[in-house]
């Protein structure tokens, strides 16, 4: 099937870029092994800026409860430095006005040039940089089992939406 890119994992500063701190306290739900394999080499280069990655990992799938923990976070007027964020929930919290303008930072490393417009939608608000773009992953894949469809008498994985609907129409299963 071919993927689309519709939604992103992102960092949202909610205080001073990192450049400007001595530490930041990341909120995130990346703790499964490669997860957290990537997060460590993120964790790296920031270190390696003279900056302390202090970690705040929320377990749980999606960052369901990672976001739980935010919203009571940011109530409680102790909000973390940045936070891995999903695509619209990022212009929910620019709405509210609680994330840090990152220009200044988008403008030295030329964001606007790199960052595909695409995923502009979701990094920015009002024209400001509100996050940091570091995972660009899709919500409408489709897993197929390829001996189930096999089985079905598919001989061939759709490689789109349309034929994946035929194959089903064929066998009598689906709209």
């Amino acid at each position: 099937m071919r993927k689309q890119v519709v939604a992103l994992a992102i960092a949202a500063a909610f205080a001073l870029p990192a450049a400007a701190q001595q530490s930041v306290e990341v909120l995130h739900w990346w703790t499964s092994g490669g997860e957290a394999a990537a997060l460590n080499v993120l964790k790296g280069n920031l270190e390696k800026q003279g900056v302390k990655w202090n970690d705040m990992p929320v377990a749980g799938g999606g960052g369901e409860q990672a976001m739980t923990a935010l919203r009571a976070r940011v109530t409680a007027g102790n909000p973390p430095t940045a936070v891995q964020m999903l695509g619209f929930d990022i212009l929910d919290w620019g709405k509210q006005g609680v994330v840090a303008d990152l220009n200044a930072l988008a403008a030295k490393e030329g964001w606007d040039k790199t960052v595909p417009n695409a995923l502009q939608k979701f990094s920015k608000y009002n024209g400001k940089w509100i996050a940091a773009p570091v995972n660009v992953h899709s919500t409408n894949w489709v897993w197929a089992n390829k001996a189930v469809l096999e089985k079905a008498g598919v001989k061939s994985e759709p490689k789109n939406w349309d034929e994946f609907i035929a194959a089903l129409q064929a066998r009598g299963v689906g709209p």
